[in-house]
């Protein structure tokens, strides 16, 4: 996904016109380069961190002349940090994904079968398939994956 094909979504998603979602993420943008270009961070709780991190100078060989040693000034460079929300979305839509081992051909997987009806304890939290990591991984079961909703509700 590109710039724009983001503030289109965006635009969908609010009641603003493209013009407008396309500026609002550039100045989402603008914002998020001035703030690390002071050195500051830009924390979203639950979802993430950027930052500027500070970079030592080096000593490197030269890749096109192996032989000689070129010095690499320090310098600052983005960095970005996930969240927990974030890595538990990440996750939730990676186990969400059919996978080859669980016994699915190719063919069962295109011949537009549909997927049972929901148990009567849809609705729940249950613990995510495949997450042996010792900790509570918990999702809602009547969501699509890959859907969209606040991060309110997650």
């Amino acid at each position: 996904m590109n710039k724009g094909e983001f503030a289109a979504l965006l635009a969908d998603r609010t009641e603003l016109s493209k013009a407008a979602a396309g500026r609002a993420v550039d100045i989402i943008l603008d914002t998020l380069t001035e703030a690390m270009a002071e050195h500051d961070e830009v924390s979203f709780v639950g979802w993430g961190k950027f930052s500027a991190q500070r970079r030592k100078g080096r000593d490197a060989h030269d890749p096109r002349n192996p032989q000689r040693t070129i010095h690499i000034a320090p310098s600052y460079v983005p960095k970005f940090k996930a969240g927990s929300v974030l890595k538990r979305e990440i996750q939730e839509a990676l186990a969400a994904e059919p996978q080859p081992d669980e016994g699915t051909s190719r063919q069962a997987a295109t011949s537009g079968a549909k997927d049972p009806e929901p148990d009567e304890g849809a609705g729940t939290a249950q613990p995510i398939a495949g997450s042996d990591d010792g900790h509570d991984n918990l999702r809602e079961t009547d969501r699509p994956p890959g859907r969209w909703r606040p991060l309110a509700r997650r």
